[in-house]
Order: structure tokens, then sequence, then C-alpha cells
């Protein structure tokens, strides 16, 4: 009899599991399903994730919840006169928050935009909705050790003709609105979204490792961290701790968010008044609210700095993103979360070679299955069957 684990183990000898050969999520494969749908003339329908009130929710979103009525499923062809699924690239601004708490995955999305590489891993390239349009699409996470492919259809819940949960800035761009809902899938539902932590969606992204900075305790070269961190393509995140559910989402009155997921988009050090000025740069995934407080959008300090830097780093747009000191991000945020995609020290210049040892095993209700990341059992085993 062969050994627990042994025919995964084959399988990921021969390759499967890799970006390039993902696991086929529920057996479903995206080419022999757009095949057979270009082949009938009939566009794709998930009987896997069907357009009802079930891939919305449980509770909040339930089937007889308020927050549902009105709720129309529609495909994005329906929506505008020339859809597209990338227009311009995938930039953060294409990612504005809608309707769902899902703002941790949201900043994931957020920072994964600026690494190419890691984006397209993610989002494949090969779809679109002119070229074999179908209906259909397809992404990949990292799950349990491995990659995922998820398909879906295009059929998006709307409200008054309008997406109501993600959305691009760009009425006619869907690849975000589409990733989100392939995400909702892998989970279950779209409520199911709502809450988590910035750098789960990180690592399903990326399969990186994770590192979190209490700020209250920042160590002395963070600054110098987070650099290297984005210059390696890291991705990276932030929030304000709250003291209670009342908070959550509460705004300061310097338009910060508490409880709420940030995306860390880059660093920058200026001269002002001949002394180093350390900037660092944040965008919150709702599109809007931004900081107020010193280097905000209009504020004083940029016409104290060579002209030339403030053009390439001032942006007045309304679009979410900030930037703001980083002495003044210490004190503002309580909590950083950095997703490396190797395993060396950012705190470190030595390189390093490491080892990777992967063990097959299932969750045990009562042992191993600790759910969320603050639960104690979270860590007891390290991959599903």
């Amino acid at each position: 009899m062969a050994a627990p684990g042994v025919p995964r183990q084959r399988a990921a000898a021969e390759g499967l599991g890799c970006n390039q050969k993902a696991v086929k999520y529920r057996g479903q494969d995206f080419e022999t399903l757009r095949r057979q749908c270009l082949d009938s003339g009939i566009l794709f329908k998930d009987p896997e994730f069907p357009a009802c009130p079930s891939a919305l929710g449980f509770q909040d979103l339930g089937p007889h919840s308020p927050e549902t009525q009105g709720i129309v499923w529609k495909r994005p062809t329906e929506l505008c006169p020339s859809p597209q699924f990338i227009l311009g690239g995938a930039t953060r601004t294409d990612i504005r928050q809608g309707g769902l708490g899902d703002c941790w995955l949201l900043a994931a999305i957020a920072s994964l935009t600026l690494n190419e590489e890691l984006l397209y891993r993610v989002v494949p390239r090969d779809q679109s909705f002119q070229k074999d349009y179908a209906g259909i699409f397809h992404f990949q996470f990292w799950q349990c050790g491995r990659w995922v492919e998820v398909v879906v259809d295009d059929r998006l819940p709307t409200r008054d003709g309008r997406l109501l949960f993600l959305h691009a800035e760009e009425g006619s761009e869907f690849w975000s609105a589409l990733l989100e809902k392939a995400c909702a899938k892998l989970n279950g539902s779209y409520e199911a979204l709502a809450g988590g932590s910035t750098v789960e969606g990180f690592e399903d992204f990326t399969g990186g490792v994770s590192e979190f900075y209490d700020l209250k305790k920042p160590p002395a070269g963070l600054y110098q961290i987070v650099r290297k961190a984005l210059r390696a393509g890291s991705l990276l995140g932030c929030s304000i701790d709250v003291s209670s559910a009342a908070e959550a989402e509460a705004i300061t009155s310097q338009k910060l968010v508490k409880g709420h997921a940030y995306s860390v988009t880059g660093v920058e050090e200026v001269d002002l008044h001949g002394r180093p000025e350390k900037l660092i740069r944040l965008r919150n995934p709702w599109g809007e609210v931004e900081w107020s407080g010193a280097w905000s959008d209009n504020a004083p300090e940029w016409n104290d700095i060579d002209p030339r830097k403030k053009e390439e780093l001032d942006k007045q747009a309304e679009d979410g993103e900030f930037w703001m000191s980083f002495s003044d991000f210490l004190k503002q945020f309580s909590r950083l979360e950095i997703c490396n995609l190797s395993l060396d020290s950012l705190s470190s210049e030595e390189v390093h070679k490491w080892n990777l040892v992967l063990f097959n095993g299932r969750w045990t209700r009562g042992s191993t299955a600790g759910g969320c990341q603050n639960h104690p059992a979270f860590g007891l085993c390290s991959s599903a069957p």
C-alpha cells in the first residue's frame, strides 16, 4: 500500500502544482471549458459557483438579507459597450473598494500591481473580451504549497447597473472585479472575504514568507528594511489597531482609517532645508479618504523641496494614494506586514542559501485545524491534502 501523500508527491515530481502546470480547482480546466463554449457559441455559466444568492454570502449577504435586494448579475458586455480585461496596464488605481469589507485583499492586489512578473502569475495574459471571448476567465493562487487554477464566469453582482463590489476607476476595465470573484469562489462566497489579514492575500498571490513589525517598537533600521523590501519586489501592507469593534473604520482627524488595510507602494528621501526627509507612500483601497497631515496632497512641505522632485512625486488626484513622513507613519500606524519572495533577511546584507521541505498532511478538527492566524493551533499543520 502506498504511503499517505505518495500520489501527490509523484504528481509534484512531474510538475503538477507549479505555476506552469497548476492544479485545476474542482477539476475545471480553463482551455477545455473555453473551447467547448466557443464551439457551442454559448457563454460559460459556472456550475461550481453559480450566479445566485449562495455565491454572495450566508449572513449579512445571505439570501434573505436586505443588503442583497436589487442585486442583478450581469456580464461586462451588458455594462458597457466595449469592456476591457486590462486597459493600459494593470495598476493600483484599478482597485477601488465596493460594498464589501475586503480591504485586506484589495490592499494585497494593489501591491501585486507593483510587480508585473508576480501580477501575471496570478492574472494570466491569455484572456480578453475580444479574442476567443467565451464568458470564462481564470486566475492562479498559491494554496497549501502549490499553484491552483480557478476559473470563473464573468457574471458579476450589480445594482442599478453598477458593480457592487471591487471595481476599477476606469469603468470599462474588469480584471480586478473578476480576480475578486475568483477569490470569492476559492473561499466559498463574497461574504467570506469580509475581514482578513493583508499578509494572507500576499501569501495567496506569491507563496512568499511573511514577517511582521510592531510599529510602536520598530527596529532602528526599519526605513532601510522597507526600502530594501520594495526594491526586492516584496509586498507590504500596514494598518492601525483598534481597541474595540466600534472603532473599526473610524476616520481620524487627519483622515486615516482605523482597522483598515493600506498598501505600502513606495519610499523616497528628499532634501528639506538641507536635511534628508524620509517619506513613505501608502494607498487606501477605497480610492479616496487620504491623509491630510504633512506631505499630503497640497501640503505646504511640497513647496520647500526641489520643484523637479516635487513634480516626480506629488500627485494631486483624489485616488487614495498619498505621501507622509516616515516619522508620522511610525506614530500613526500600528503594524507593518511584509511578504518576502525569498527567505533572505531584509535586515541583513548577507545572502543565504535555503532548502525547502514540504510536509503533506491534513487538517484535524480540534488539533491542527486552527483557522485564522490568531488561533493558537494555526501553525501546527504545514499543508492540507
